[in-house]
C-alpha cells in the first residue's frame, strides 16, 4: 500500500469515527495521519493535482467534523454545569407541555 492510499484510508476511518462519536479511536488515527502526512511531504512525490486536492478536501471535512464535535461536547458540558447549579429545571411532559422540575437544594443535617 502506498502512502497516498494509506492516508486516504486513515482519513476515511477518521471520518467514520467522528460520525459515530468513537473518540477513543481518534487518538491513534490522528497520530497515524500525522506520520503519513510527514512521510508524504518529506518524500515529495509528484502527486497529480486531483489526488492532492482530494486529500486536502477530505482532511478539511474531517477538521470541520472534529470542530463540530468539540462544540457539541462543550455545549453538553455547559448544560451539565448549568443543570448541576440549577435548583429548577424544565422538561416536557407526556402531553407535550412544558413542566417544571424542582429540586430541593441538598442540605446536611448534623446531629450533635
Amino acid at each position: 500500500m502506498n502512502i497516498v492510499t494509506e492516508l486516504e484510508d486513515v482519513l476515511k476511518r477518521e471520518q467514520e469515527s467522528l460520525l459515530k462519536g468513537d473518540f477513543a479511536a481518534l487518538g491513534k488515527l490522528v497520530e497515524r495521519k500525522a506520520a503519513l502526512a510527514k512521510r508524504l511531504s518529506s518524500n515529495r512525490p509528484d502527486l497529480p493535482e486531483d489526488v492532492y486536492r482530494s486529500l486536502v478536501d477530505q482532511a478539511s471535512k474531517n477538521e470541520a467534523l472534529l470542530n463540530s464535535a468539540q462544540r457539541g461536547l462543550q455545549a453538553a458540558m455547559s448544560q451539565l454545569r448549568h443543570a448541576a447549579q440549577s435548583v429548577e429545571q424544565t422538561t416536557y411532559g407526556q402531553n407535550g407541555e412544558r413542566q417544571t422540575l424542582s429540586r430541593k437544594p441538598s442540605s446536611v443535617t448534623q446531629k450533635v
